[in-house]
């Protein structure tokens, strides 16, 4: 087991994994508390339209995934500040669109097939020197922007009418979050798939409220639960030859069924 840390294949990979794992966990917090589990899900689904249109473009699909996720929440931002219709009922229109066009692509899409499951459940292993590159950028970018955004997108999550107050521009600061939203998860695709890529957005986050007993810590905690599942979960794919999607988010299931087992012992006492 050991040996395979000395693999490059390996090592990519699990630096990939640990980026863009500590960014969904992150990201996740915020996603939890502000109930936009939904919005992370029906991104993700969307971004399957983006690799259809890659492929049939014959330019790098996660990159077409990238591009077209980033327009869908951009899209759906105008439409939700013109009109009075909330971000769910967005979602139910833009969802199943962006997915019926992803279908049809498919269809269309001579090859597609053959590359479904790693899109739908992922395969880390399969990282190139290019996704560590990407994943390094993305990383700056969206630590960068967390950096300067953070304290008030937090402001805007907790107490919305505090931010008012404050003059904080409500509206352009939750474009900023979908746009980050839509990038993180059109790239993390190539980590646990479309399928369960807003699993290992909100698992971690999850894991972290049942425990954490300040905001710092539950930062801190989503982080860790994401660096040990992703750690655990790509090691068993590999040893187990597995699909590494699923063993990462099992491996975060895993570890929230043991967080209310700790909460309930806790409440308990």
């Amino acid at each position: 087991m050991v040996e395979l840390f000395l693999l490059p294949f390996f090592q990519r990979a699990l630096l990939v994994g640990l980026l863009l794992g500590i960014l969904l966990a992150t990201l996740g917090v915020i996603v939890v508390l502000r109930r936009m589990s939904f919005f992370a899900d029906a991104i993700g689904h969307s971004a399957l339209t983006g690799i259809a249109l890659g492929i049939l473009l014959e330019v790098n699909p996660f990159l077409a995934a990238l591009a077209f996720t980033l327009l869908v929440a951009l899209v759906i931002s105008i439409v939700r500040e013109r009109t009075e219709l909330h971000l769910d009922t967005l979602l139910g229109i833009f969802f199943p669109t962006a997915v019926a066009i992803g279908v049809i692509l498919i269809q269309r899409t001579p090859g597609y097939q053959t590359d479904l499951i790693n899109i739908l459940f992922g395969d880390i292993l399969t990282v190139s020197t290019f996704d560590v590159v990407a994943s390094i950028i993305l990383s700056g970018i969206v630590l960068v922007s967390l950096a300067i955004a953070g304290k008030r997108l937090l402001t805007i999550t907790l107490d919305p009418d505090l931010a008012h107050t404050e003059g904080i521009p409500v509206a352009l600061y939750e474009l900023i979050l979908l746009l980050i939203l839509a990038a993180v998860i059109a790239l993390t695709i190539k980590l646990v798939g479309i399928l369960l890529v807003t699993a290992m957005m909100i698992i971690p986050a999850a894991t972290a409220q049942n425990t954490a007993r300040s905001m710092v810590a539950m930062f801190s905690i989503s982080i860790v639960v994401s660096i040990i599942a992703t750690t655990i979960g790509m090691l068993s794919s590999a040893a187990l030859n597995v699909p590494s999607g699923p063993a990462i988010v099992l491996a975060a299931a895993v570890l929230f069924a043991l967080s209310l087992v700790s909460r309930s012992f806790m409440v308990g006492r």
